[in-house]
């Protein structure tokens, strides 16, 4: 059959039992054979049947409808139902539960995933992927009028017998992950709030309280399992499919589907964490201590921080957020934080990984508008303060938008994370330890009115461009944009640098020849750059 011979061309090609083919996809590839050869009876779905790999004006009725037959409404949502409203009212930004698809399709293993990509690509109905749906804008895992992809169905985790590999399916969150390693006193490096989706951060970098020790997340995976945009499943890992496995170190959607993600466990008990939030008399301090921490990573790398400011009720408020990856309460290397005086709440203490994700998702709450932005630029203590004053200075400006939470997140990509991204062939992120140690921001806003959008976005937009314009002036500006932070108005891909975009490019065009993942999954950060380029 031809997807059996192909995936077999395809694994000698990239053992070197044959010459490499320019495109993973071959020129004659038939659309319909491949729905036959994944079981799927043409004849018996009759609004397919006759289609051939051309669009239809009811391109996602009859996707949505063959899928139905196929399915069944247990798998197939459809606008105006309970179920259906009850989808889409789960996202954690209003913006993306405002989206209505044509339908909701939750598939249940990775043969029902290349379905879908052929169907979508026979019909030309556009789809979407949800994994945990934290995305901060409209479109980011949901897409309107055409299919979004639900990972609902597709939640196992499972370890090797080793423990050494925990296989991990896209519908999970950190909190499913850390919740069921936990009795195995193992973790894996992901991210740190409870409710976020193992697909997103890992495609897109994955910051994590382990990253000193490890890398990002991204950093630690052993092998992903990928159904391509011709629906073959195949396992990308550093000896398998190389070129591949090094585009999704980050580079986001833009190259098949990951049905699977392995990652590397790690020994995890308890850990020590928690919050100390400070007037802004002491804003100078928690900076010197949140400064000299980073650059002296390496000396005890179990230590994580996060230093953020925000604006409550008219009152500036500086947030340390601090971690350490064992349970020892106020390990040394924090004795700077704790010299700090007037301290207004302190929750430090042993606790368990999941205890303390579920902590940062309480801080992030559903149901609300929100905006994420990011900027990096070289680690300097004097630019950080200009970053903070500038921030507290634009959000003056909106500060009476009702319900907005104003808050600005700095984090150091500390030299030790810097030499992990170089494991296991490098990642496409264009960072190196020549660069570091980095100053990583993220301004973010929650707020209530869709009315107050512009006014809150453009402020965010003024922000970014003032302290970009001033880092370039001091020779500090970083083209970087973490993906996970971005805003829909920031060119992410692109800011990898030009011969990392390249080799991109040139990767998705060997897995993606007709260009499916760019153009039918529109959604998210793609190749081109910006979802919205226009900005707010």
């Amino acid at each position: 059959m031809r997807v059996a011979s192909f995936v077999l061309l395809g694994a000698l090609g990239a053992l070197g039992g044959v010459e490499a083919q320019s495109t993973f996809e071959p020129t004659d590839f038939n659309i319909t054979e491949a729905l036959v050869d994944l079981g799927v009876n043409i004849t018996a779905l009759p609004q397919l049947e006759g289609l051939v790999e051309r669009s239809s004006s009811g391109a996602c009725s009859i996707a949505c409808s063959s899928l139905k037959l196929l399915y069944g409404a247990s798998k197939v949502l459809s606008q105006s139902t309970t179920a259906y409203d009850a989808f889409t009212s789960s996202y954690w930004s209003i913006q993306q539960a405002s989206v209505d698809p044509y339908c909701v399709f939750q598939p249940s293993s990775s043969s029902e995933v290349s379905i879908i990509v052929l169907i979508s690509r026979l019909t030309q109905c556009p789809f979407a992927l949800k994994s945990g749906g934290h995305g901060a804008f409209a479109g980011a895992s949901s897409i309107q009028g055409g299919i979004t992809v639900s990972f609902k169905n597709m939640k196992d985790i499972s370890l090797s017998a080793d423990k050494k590999i925990a296989s991990i399916e896209p519908g999970n969150t950190w909190f499913d992950v850390y919740t069921t390693l936990q009795p195995n006193n193992l973790a894996v490096v992901g991210g740190r709030v409870s409710e976020i989706g193992v697909g997103g951060l890992t495609l897109g970098g994955g910051i994590s309280y382990f990253s000193n020790l490890y890398g990002w997340a991204c950093d630690n995976v052993a092998s992903y399992e990928v159904v391509t945009a011709s629906g073959i499943p195949i396992t990308a890992s550093p000896t398998s499919f190389s070129d591949l496995y090094w585009a999704l170190r980050g580079g986001g959607n833009n190259f098949g589907i990951v049905t699977k993600f392995n990652l590397y466990t790690i020994p995890v008990t308890k850990m020590w964490g928690g919050g100390r939030v400070h007037l802004e008399t002491e804003f100078p301090a928690l900076m010197q201590a949140w400064y000299n921490l980073g650059v002296n990573a390496a000396q005890d790398p179990n230590a994580a921080q996060i230093l953020a400011f925000a604006r409550n009720s008219g009152m500036n408020l500086g947030i340390a957020d601090l971690q350490y990856a064992k349970p020892v309460d106020r390990a040394p290397i924090f004795n700077e934080f704790f010299a700090i005086p007037n301290n207004l709440t302190d929750n430090l203490r042993i606790a368990t990984l999941p205890e303390l994700t579920q902590e940062l998702q309480d801080q992030n709450p559903n149901g609300l508008r929100e905006s994420y932005w990011t900027a990096t630029y070289k680690l300097d203590l004097n630019f950080a303060t200009y970053v903070k004053d500038v921030f507290f200075e634009e959000v003056t400006s909106i500060q009476t938008v009702p319900g907005l939470v104003a808050a600005n997140a700095f984090q150091i990509v500390s030299i030790p994370i810097l030499q992990k991204m170089a494991l296991r062939g490098g990642n496409p992120l264009g960072l190196s330890t020549a660069s570091g140690p980095l100053l990583l921001v993220n301004p973010s806003a929650m707020w209530t009115n869709a009315a107050d959008d512009t006014k809150v976005l453009q402020a965010y937009a003024r922000f970014t461009a003032r302290t970009t314009a001033e880092a370039k002036k001091r020779g500090l500006n970083v083209s970087y944009l973490y993906m996970n932070y971005a805003s829909q108005f920031q060119a992410v891909v692109p800011s990898y640098g030009s011969a990392n975009l390249a080799k991109l490019r040139t990767v998705a065009q060997k897995y993606d020849p007709s260009e499916v993942f760019q153009e039918l999954q529109p959604g998210y950060f793609k190749l081109s750059g910006a979802p919205s380029p226009s900005g707010p």
